[in-house]
């Protein structure tokens, strides 16, 4: 497996259409998320260019995991969308928090196993541990995000240090919790598995705006 961080402005066309095209079969046609895109095709007001989209994918190119990432010192969706998970307190803005968006771990061809949620564990530490990392290397210390309870719970499970910014709200059925993560060496070390883990170092904040890749296995 290969994880990828491209700049929005840095994706190909078939990038991008591939992209759309795994978020709506995961959000829309996996999860029945009411999003406003059409058909097949989910793309919205925060691919910007300078989003940040991380990928995981496999040998034969096909997308397995994704996140994308957006500094909250700009327009997000949390703070744009979902203010009201906040409890009435303003949405972060603050080079040091940016936001995760968009997460997921899903196989989503026809033919993939239903078997597969200990690959889908493996995949969405990874993707997790590469947004962290990126987020890290331009002066990150935190990512917020809107999720359901049930991704807190299971991030709890895993050890990430994640705390809620309000109250949960249903919406569209689901319980909706606004959560931060914070890059602690807990949170690394229940990524990686390495207690000694450390924060990656920073890097000139220009180099958002280039094609990036990490490899992992």
């Amino acid at each position: 497996m290969r994880v990828a961080r491209f700049t929005d402005t840095a994706l190909t066309s078939c990038q991008r259409a591939d992209l759309a095209k795994y978020r709506y079969d995961v959000f829309v046609g996996r999860l029945g998320w009411d999003l406003p895109c059409q058909p097949g095709h989910d793309q919205d007001q925060f691919d910007v260019p300078h989003a940040v989209h991380v990928l995981a994918s496999d040998d034969e190119d096909q997308i397995l995991g994704y996140a994308r990432l957006l500094p909250t010192t700009s327009d997000y969706l949390l703070g744009s969308l979902f203010p009201e998970l906040l409890s009435g307190h303003a949405p972060p803005n603050d080079p040091r928090i940016w936001e995760l968006s968009r997460y997921a771990a899903t196989d989503t061809r026809p033919a993939a196993s239903a078997g597969t949620r200990d690959d889908e564990i493996v995949v969405g530490k990874l993707v997790l541990l590469n947004a962290i990392r990126t987020a890290q290397q331009h002066g990150a210390q935190s990512l917020v995000f809107c999720t359901t309870v049930a991704i807190e719970r299971l991030a709890m499970r895993w050890g990430v240090d994640i705390r809620r910014l309000g109250a949960p709200v249903r919406s569209n059925g689901q319980l909706l919790v606004a959560a931060i993560i914070d890059f602690t060496p807990r949170t690394l070390a229940a990524l990686t598995g390495d207690a000694s883990a450390k924060p990656a170092p920073c890097i000139n904040p220009a180099a958002v705006h280039a094609p990036s890749e990490l490899l992992a296995a």
